[in-house]
């Protein structure tokens, strides 16, 4: 089919006005005009199976050269997804000879190539190309749009890796980037509920402030309840939650696979927490206490304060005479309204502590001058 005569049969079909636009602009070469209608096009959608990639054949080819780089990226992006599976890598790798020019639109195309692949089972490929797509992101300088599209390929390798900490990392890093518009109501659900499971699982993920306070959350309040208690419950070490809601969560695989671990998590979650909510004044506590706060054996506490101190999330000495663990440091968090509602709270007790100090002071001014 010559270029003409598709464009007569696209003036004939249901989206016919915005034909004669584009035509119309085509003719008269206004090149960004003509670019921004073809985007706005394929967007719109819904397109019939092999629409758009006649498009992109039989039009946008025609003058591919005149688009801007960023533009054909944004453009054949929308295109591949209408490719056959088997030849849709060689349509990416193509569309990057002619954008490979500009760093943005090479980024987005090497994620798309890159997120194929792993579809394609080619795992072992996308860990070099995710290595150069983060030289190429790091050299921007600031985060753009293209950032999401690294993140999102990044968060999609650790996923098929099992990796849960970079996965949790990367997922929250995507999800800084994006509009949660952008993402259906079932999408929207399954990231959340992945980005869950992630920072439960994760060894090294002791920080649920920031998932906890982000609106994608709100799609699992409805539709998995049970895993939106279960992230506040380790926010606050709560090990009598944890038991209660034993019999939903260990219904996930993963999460019943790896009981132990997270009981173990909790307790150190309900650790920190007992070091955050007591006064600096206040930090010497009883073996007997922190086993009545993570409802652990006492024999245990020792243990778990160790390993609290070796994964760097609190500070402090153990007294094994007097059984007694001094507690000087919690690593930092995001704080949800309840923990930030406590830090108030024992600001103004040391507000109010320094004014008595002030007010004694100033009372034995006059003693001090006269000796």
């Amino acid at each position: 089919m010559s270029l003409q005569s598709f464009l007569t049969q696209q003036k004939t079909g249901e989206r016919s006005q915005e034909w004669v636009i584009i035509e119309d602009l085509y003719n008269r070469k206004l090149w960004h005009q003509v670019t921004m209608a073809i985007l706005k096009y394929v967007k719109a959608g819904p397109h019939k199976a092999g629409s758009l990639i006649e498009l992109y054949k039989l039009f946008i080819a025609d003058f591919d050269h005149r688009i801007s780089p960023l533009a054909l990226s944004s453009i054949g992006l929308c295109v591949s997804d209408d490719v056959p599976v088997t030849q849709r890598l060689e349509f990416l790798e193509s569309l990057l000879k002619k954008v490979s020019s500009h760093t943005e639109a090479k980024i987005k195309i090497m994620s798309k190539i890159g997120s194929s692949k792993i579809d394609h089972g080619q795992i072992d490929e996308v860990e070099d190309m995710i290595k150069t797509l983060e030289s190429l992101v790091d050299s921007l300088g600031e985060v753009t749009p293209v950032h999401g599209c690294f993140y999102e390929l990044s968060a999609k390798y650790y996923k098929v890796k099992g990796d849960y900490n970079n996965f949790y990392r990367d997922s929250l890093r995507y999800l800084g980037c994006i509009n949660l518009d952008e993402l259906t109501a079932k999408q929207q659900q399954e990231h959340a509920f992945h980005i869950a499971l992630s920072a439960l699982l994760g060894d090294k993920v002791y920080n649920f402030g920031e998932l906890l306070a982000h609106p994608l959350l709100d799609a699992l309040k409805v539709a998995c309840p049970w895993i939106v208690e279960l992230l506040l419950a380790f926010n606050r070490g709560d090990m009598d939650k944890l038991e209660e809601l034993q019999p939903q969560w260990t219904q996930q695989p993963d999460l019943a696979r790896n009981e132990v671990a997270l009981k173990q998590k909790c307790a150190l979650l309900g650790l920190m927490e007992l070091t955050f909510t007591r006064a600096s004044a206040s930090r010497s506590v009883s073996f007997g206490e922190v086993a009545a706060a993570v409802k652990l054996p006492v024999e245990e506490v020792e243990l778990l304060v160790m390993k609290a101190i070796s994964l760097n999330l609190v500070q402090g000495s153990i007294d094994e005479c007097e059984r007694v663990v001094n507690l000087t440091w919690v690593q930092p968090r995001v704080l949800d309204l309840t923990q930030i509602a406590e830090m108030n709270r024992r600001i103004g007790e040391w507000s109010a502590a320094v004014e008595k100090t002030v007010e004694e002071v100033e009372g034995k001014i006059p003693e001090l001058l006269c000796n």
